[in-house]
């Protein structure tokens, strides 16, 4: 791959998850977020063993204990906590303030990348990060229509503390990812680690719906017909092409870096709001992005 592969797999993850964050709030707010978490991460868990079993003809990669121990920790930590703390602030919150906050998770790979990698990136990546980040919270923050009223300061807080868990969720699963990818045995291949890593989060995600909410409950979201077909396509986009994007990245590019890219969402998701909930974005909002987008070059460049 070149040098650059692995962040250009990270901004097209941050596009794949751009439009399933979109698709998932619509279908959360139907069928709710423990029924959706539970039937994205089935559905993208059969995807990912039958390629797998395309690819190298086993439905689960053959690795030794320490490797399954760190990439099973990753997919509980990244996957089943990380990613239902994130569909439950974007029930609470709605999808730019959701992305407002776990967009702190670079910060949490960034510090783990150094103590656990060794990876420091240059003084001009650092401040490529910075801008990407800054860029990102000003694009969120600038005041508009707000795609979720907030009825009570409750669901405010608890949306965004959500939103915390789910990025250092994030943000320390990425690391134990590549750690376990590349110095926990034999290097395994982007595809392989995710096939252990949603091996391990589906039965927690699964449990966590079986004890919080009534099997009834789950059976009156599969009958909305028009629910289930989001979930696929929003399955298909975000958890499977998205998450096999973002282990490609992580392989090939440091993970602060890699992180950091990855949390472009919320500048990709604008045309995609746009377009969805007719929200507009002002000046403000463009300055963000644009320096966002120079981050990036910087990123790219040195």
């Amino acid at each position: 791959m070149s040098p650059i592969g692995g962040e250009i797999a990270a901004l097209l993850a941050a596009l794949m998850w751009s439009f399933s964050s979109a698709i998932f709030t619509t279908v959360g707010r139907r069928i709710g977020a423990l029924n959706l978490n539970a039937l994205r991460i089935a559905i993208s868990g059969f995807l990912f063993s039958l390629s797998h079993f395309i690819l190298f003809g086993s439905f689960f990669p053959h690795i030794n204990e320490m490797q399954l121990l760190i990439l099973s920790l990753s997919g509980i930590v990244g996957l089943a906590v990380g990613d239902l703390a994130y569909f439950g602030a974007l029930i609470e919150i709605g999808p730019r303030k959701a992305v407002l906050v776990s967009s702190m998770a670079p910060i949490f790979s960034l510090v783990g990348g150094y103590a656990i990698l060794h990876e420091i990136p240059s003084l001009m990546a650092l401040i490529g990060i910075f801008l990407v980040l800054l860029g990102i919270w000003i694009v969120i923050i600038e005041r508009g229509e707000d795609e979720v009223p907030v009825r009570k300061n409750r669901s405010l807080m608890l949306g965004v503390t959500l939103a915390v868990i789910a990025a250092a969720g994030q943000g320390i699963g990425v690391v134990f990812s590549k750690y376990g990818m590349l110095f926990a045995g034999s290097s395994l291949s982007p595809l392989s680690t995710t096939v252990v890593r949603v091996t391990a989060a589906a039965p927690i995600i699964w449990l966590t719906l079986l004890l919080w909410k009534k099997p009834g409950h789950l059976l009156k979201g599969l009958k909305d017909v028009y629910a289930m077909k989001l979930v696929f396509l929003g399955s298909l986009i975000g958890p499977f092409v998205g998450l096999w994007l973002s282990m490609i990245s992580i392989k090939y590019a440091q993970v602060g870096i890699a992180s950091t890219l990855m949390s472009m969402t919320p500048i990709m998701i604008i045309p995609v709001v746009y377009f969805m909930y007719g929200e507009k974005v002002n000046l403000r909002g463009v300055f963000g992005a644009v320096l966002a987008v120079v981050g990036v070059a910087l990123i790219f460049l040195f």
